[in-house]
Order: structure tokens, then C-alpha cells, then sequence
């Protein structure tokens, strides 16, 4: 089921059931739901899944996306703050990647709709603590995560490079 689909008035994700408490369901569970779309889960599986898709590929979800990336940017230009909770930033590689997420930020202040596939791998990299955006010894560059993300919210962008996909901090 394509975001296009989701989005319509008309889809069978639009449906009486699909009121405030499926939507705070689906944002509670965001995380694991995103992985799932991330990994290539039909959205149309579940409906959790769909209500998913169709927040983060709405122009809201898209807004809070490119919010959330554009602050990680924002701190990684600080200095880290010591003793906090959160998983620390790898603010080599943000900085190596910052050209790849400027990109993928213009995509999603775009007019042109995206896939909820791409949008969950972007907000995945963000909340993964494993991944290459907090955690030093990820095999996975960031900046190939992000390009990997961007390519995939375009719809019909075609298939992968497999050399764009490679371990390091190279970005």
C-alpha cells in the first residue's frame, strides 16, 4: 500500500476504528513501528502499521522529522553536555554527514509526497541508540543512512546502490 493510498479520504486505513486512541497507540509505539516500516513491512499488514505510515509520511510527520534532524545538527555544533541521559551524539559523523541530512531535509520540506518506508528509516537512525548517529562502533556510516533513507522517501527512485551502503564514519 503506497503513502498516496494511506493519505486518501477513502482508504480502508480511514475507517471509523482509526480514532484518537489508535493514533496515540501508534505514536507510542512509533519506535518499534518504524523499524518495521524501516525493514519493508507493508504498512497494510496491520493496522497500527498504517496509522504509522500515514502519520510520518503526512506533512505534520514530516515537519516533526525535519525538526528532530535539523536539532540534532543543532547540538552536534555544541559542545557535549556531560551526565545526560541520552545517548551521546557521534558528532564526527554528524558532521561528516551534515551535507546528506541537509538533503534529506530539503526532501521533506518538499512539495512532493514520500514514502513511509524512507521517513521511518530516517526517524529509526534517530531513535536507534546501536546505530551510527549515537554509537562509535556501528559498522554503518551515517551519511550512507541518510542517503539510503532519502533515496528510499522518493517513490520510484530505483534500486540501491550497493556501494553507497558501506561501513565507516565516512558520512
Amino acid at each position: 500500500m503506497t503513502t498516496d493510498q494511506l493519505l486518501r479520504s477513502d482508504s480502508p486505513c480511514n475507517r471509523p476504528w482509526d480514532g484518537p486512541w489508535d493514533r496515540l497507540l501508534a505514536r507510542v509505539r512509533a519506535p518499534s513501528l518504524d523499524r518495521r516500516l524501516a525493514a519493508g513491512c507493508p504498512a497494510g499488514i496491520s493496522r497500527a502499521l498504517a496509522i504509522r505510515a500515514r502519520q510520518i509520511a503526512s506533512p505534520a510527520g514530516r515537519r516533526e522529522l525535519a525538526q528532530r534532524w535539523d536539532h540534532v545538527l543543532d547540538l552536534a555544533g555544541r559542545p557535549p553536555v556531560p551526565r545526560t541521559p541520552r545517548a551521546p551524539l557521534r558528532r564526527d559523523r554528524i558532521a561528516a554527514a551534515e551535507r546528506d541530512v541537509r538533503e534529506m531535509l530539503t526532501i521533506l520540506a518538499g512539495p512532493l509526497p514520500i514514502t513511509a518506508r524512507g521517513a521511518a528509516m530516517a526517524s529509526s537512525l534517530l531513535s536507534d541508540g546501536t546505530g551510527p548517529l549515537h554509537n562509535r562502533r556501528s559498522p554503518l556510516g551515517l551519511g550512507a543512512a541518510v542517503r539510503e533513507a532519502t533515496r528510499q522517501m522518493v517513490p520510484f527512485a530505483g534500486p540501491r546502490l550497493e556501494e553507497d551502503i558501506r561501513p565507516g564514519i565516512d558520512g
